[in-house]
C-alpha cells in the first residue's frame, strides 16, 4: 500500500467528519449572549480543536477494539482497521498521538478546568470502549454526557456561566440520538438476524427505543420551551420571544424521529446532519431566529 493510500486510511480512522459534533463547544457562547465577544472566541476554538483531537484518538481506540466484530459487520468492515488499510500499531499510535497532542494543548492554552474536562472525557471514553459499550442503558448515557462535557468546556475556556437548562437540554438531545442510532442497530440485527454485533443491542428492542425516542423528544422541547420563558433568560436577552424558536425545533424533532421510526436511517447522527435537507432547512430556521431575536431585535 503506498504511502497516499495509507494516509487517506488514517484519515479515515480519525473520523473528521465527526468534528462536526465538537460546535456543542461553542454553545457557551452562542446560548451566554456572547458571539459578538471576540475576547471569547479564541479559548473556544482552541477548546473545540483539542476535543476533536481527543475525540479521534477514541475513535481510534474504538475501532481497534472493535475491529474483530466489524469484520463480520457488512456495514462496519470496510473501516480502516477492520478492512487491514490500517494496522493496529498505526491505529494505536495515531491515538495516542492525537491524545497527547489534545491534552498538551489544551494545558498549555486553556484553564486547568478545561483541562480537566477533557481528560474526564479521555477516561470516560475509554472506559466506554473497554466496557460500558456493552451496558444497555448505561451506554447511551456515557455517549449523552460527551456532548454535555463539551458544553461544559466551552464555558470553561471563556469563562462563560452555562444555563443548567442548556446542560439539561444537551444531555437529553444527546439522549435522543444515542437511543435512535441504538434503534437503527437493533433494526439491522433483527433483519440480518447476526449475533455478532453490539452486545447492548440485546437490552434493547424497537417497541422500548420508539417509547423512549418520543418520551425524550417531548421532554426536550417542553425543557427547551421552559427555557425560553425563564425569567432569567429573558433578562438575559431582553426579550420574551424565544419561544418562538420552538417551532423550528419542533419540526427538526419530527423529522429526526421520522427518519429514525419510518425510514431507520438515523445509524450515524453526524451525517444524517450534515447530509437531510429538511433537517438542515429546520436547523438553519432556528439558527436565523435565535441570531435575530437575540443580536438584532
Amino acid at each position: 500500500m503506498n504511502t497516499s493510500s495509507t494516509l487517506l486510511s488514517v484519515i479515515r480512522l480519525i473520523r473528521p467528519y465527526q468534528w462536526v459534533k465538537n460546535l456543542f463547544v461553542f454553545m457557551a457562547l452562542f446560548f451566554g449572549g456572547r458571539m459578538l465577544d471576540t475576547s471569547c472566541w479564541l479559548p473556544v476554538i482552541v477548546a473545540a480543536a483539542c476535543f476533536c483531537l481527543c475525540s479521534s484518538a477514541i475513535y481510534c481506540l474504538n475501532d481497534i477494539i472493535d475491529a474483530p466484530y466489524d469484520r463480520l459487520d457488512p456495514d462496519k468492515s470496510h473501516r480502516p482497521v477492520a478492512s487491514g488499510a490500517v494496522s493496529v500499531p498505526v491505529a494505536a499510535a495515531t491515538g495516542v498521538l492525537m491524545a497527547v497532542a489534545g491534552v498538551a494543548w489544551s494545558i498549555a492554552a486553556l484553564p486547568a478546568g478545561a483541562t480537566m474536562v477533557l481528560a474526564a472525557y479521555l477516561i470516560m471514553n475509554v472506559m466506554y470502549c473497554f466496557k460500558i459499550k456493552n451496558i444497555p442503558l448505561l451506554d447511551v448515557i456515557v455517549v449523552a454526557l460527551g456532548f454535555v462535557l463539551r458544553v461544559v468546556i466551552g464555558g470553561v475556556a471563556a469563562h462563560i456561566w452555562v444555563s443548567q437548562w442548556i446542560v439539561i437540554m444537551v444531555f437529553l438531545l444527546a439522549l435522543f440520538l444515542a437511543l435512535a442510532k441504538r434503534r437503527h442497530e437493533v433494526i439491522l440485527v433483527l433483519n440480518r438476524e447476526k449475533e455478532h454485533g453490539r452486545r447492548s443491542v440485546d437490552g434493547y428492542n424497537a417497541r422500548f427505543l420508539d417509547m423512549a425516542l418520543c418520551l425524550l423528544g417531548a421532554v426536550t422541547l417542553i425543557g427547551y420551551i421552559i427555557y425560553t420563558l425563564q425569567p432569567r433568560t429573558i433578562d438575559q436577552f431582553h426579550t420574551d420571544y424565544l419561544y418562538i424558536t420552538a417551532l423550528p425545533a419542533l419540526i427538526g424533532i419530527l423529522r429526526y424521529l421520522q427518519l429514525t421510526i419510518v425510514d431507520n436511517a438515523s445509524g450515524d447522527p453526524s451525517r444524517v446532519a450534515l447530509t437531510d435537507g429538511p433537517l438542515r432547512l429546520a436547523a438553519i430556521v432556528w439558527l436565523l431566529l435565535y441570531v435575530t431575536i437575540i443580536y438584532l431585535l
